[in-house]
This record gives C-alpha cells, structure tokens and sequence, in this order.
C-alpha cells in the first residue's frame, strides 16, 4: 500500500499548494506589485534624465517605450492565455476521467449482482475495497503530488479473480463477457486518472511564464510620468495584473493539488451506494 516516489521534474515550490488559495493569491500579487512599484521608483530618476534634454514633455519617450510594452504584452497575452486555456482544458479532462472511473465503477457493481451468491459477494467485496483504496490512499497521495499503487493492486487482484471465473451457463457467460469489457474500461479509467495527476506545467515553461512577467513590468518602468504618484499606482496595477493571472495559472496547474482541486465526491457517493445495496 505504499507510495511511489516523487516523479522527476516536481517543482521545488510544492509547498504553494498547502496554503489556502487567499493566502497564495496574496503572495504572487505582492511579489509582483512590490517588485513593479519597487523598480518603477528606483529607476525613474534614471529615465528622467534620460528621456529628453530641454523639456518637460515626456511625450515621445513614453510613445517608444509604450511600442515595446504593447509588442511585449500582445506576444506574452497571447502565451499566458494558451497557457492557461490548456491548464483550464487539462483540469476539466481529468475532472471527466475521474467521473468516468466513478461511474464506470458504480455500473460494474451493479452487472455483479448478476453472479450465484458466493462470487456475487467475494467480487463485489473486492471492488468495493478499491472504491475504499481510491478514497482513502490515492486521494491523499494525489494531494502530495505522488502515486499511490494502493487501488492498483485490488483493482488487479480483482481481474485477476473476473478472468479466472468460468461461467456456469451460456446466460451467465453472456453476463460475464459484458462484466469484463466493464472491467477494461475501468481499468483504461485507472489509468488516465494515475496519469492525469502528473499532467501538470513542465518547469521550463514556467520559467518562461515568469521571464515573460518580469519583462513587461521591467519594460513598464521607463514610463515616465509628470506625477510619481500616478507612475507608482500604474505600476502597482500592472503587477497586480500579472500576479493574478500567475496565480490562476499555478492554482488550476495540478488537477489534484491545493483548494482548487478535482475531489473524490464522485466516488463518495459510489461507495455511499455500494454500502446501501
């Protein structure tokens, strides 16, 4: 019943997925806000001095600077939203395997019903034990961003027992044959969900998310405005902007980690329905 080992590649800020998504959200946007408005007090003197020579108009400095910020946000927009689109994409996929193995679960126990007393409750017993497995070992493995082999091994001591029964009558060999192509789909089932908790950001990719925040907010800095004021506050803004959709992309990345998650209601209810039959 134990875990497998963290997969290579898992991110080493893990821990981001144990605090609360307000929590989360009010670090990635005063990270980006401190850093913007940070940067944007530090660095306007310097722009200042280097936007014109004998006047106060800002005019075409700022027009040459807001050419490259629009060129930056067009070509990172367009990133973040395909990003975020398969993160969003991905999370519905896994959120559908897994009411799909619920539901695929659910009807399989009921085609057992079918079977002569002693097998009806022997094979019923076992897929009910998975159900449990499912509910109390993978979940919580999902949750740390691990795979457990827990549910894995019942649901293959369960074929293992369905291939081995001979039907007694040619009613029952028909039953049969539909419990164990029942079988294989849940089996397909198990395995999109096992793979699907793995189906999350490549870090490479991260790194580009983050590179391509810090350029727009470092391009946004050489603005200049006659009032610091209304600089710092334009400032603040564009971090916040950026903070937030980081902190959508990273909360929807992982199907089964932190609050913004895929839970095990479905095969609650399974269970529920499992008992009371």
């Amino acid at each position: 019943m134990g875990l497998a080992g963290e997969p290579p590649g898992r991110y080493t800020m893990d821990f981001i997925y144990d605090l609360p998504n307000w929590l989360f959200f009010l670090l990635c946007a005063s990270l980006t806000v401190l850093f913007s408005v940070t940067g944007s007090w530090l660095v306007r003197p310097w722009a200042q001095a280097h936007a014109l020579a004998k006047s106060d108009d800002y005019s075409e400095h700022n027009d040459l600077v807001s050419y490259f910020l629009g060129a930056s946000g067009v070509v990172y927009g367009i990133l973040l939203g395909l990003v975020a689109a398969g993160v969003w994409s991905n999370y519905q996929d896994v959120s559908n395997e897994v009411d799909d193995e619920a539901t695929i679960t659910a009807a399989l126990y009921q085609d057992l019903a079918t079977y002569p007393s002693v097998e009806r409750k022997a094979f019923q017993d076992e897929l009910k034990l998975y159900t449990r497995r499912v509910i109390d070992t993978d979940w919580p493995a999902h949750r740390q961003g691990v795979i457990s082999q827990a549910s894995s091994h019942v649901l293959r001591s369960f074929k293992r027992h369905i291939t081995d029964y001979n039907p007694p009558d040619k009613r029952m060999e028909l039953m049969h044959s539909q419990v164990v192509s029942q079988l294989n789909d849940l089996l397909r089932a198990h395995r999109l969900r096992l793979r699907g908790s793995q189906a999350t950001l490549p870090p490479l990719l991260w790194w580009v998310l983050i590179l391509g925040a810090v350029i727009t907010i470092v391009i946004s800095w050489f603005l200049v405005s006659q009032r610091i004021a209304v600089q710092l506050i334009l400032s603040a803004l564009i971090g916040l902007l950026l903070g937030s959709l980081l902190f959508l992309t990273a909360a929807m990345d992982n199907p089964f980690r932190g609050e913004f998650s895929v839970d095990a209601d479905a095969f609650d209810s399974v269970l529920n329905e499992m008992i009371k039959y």
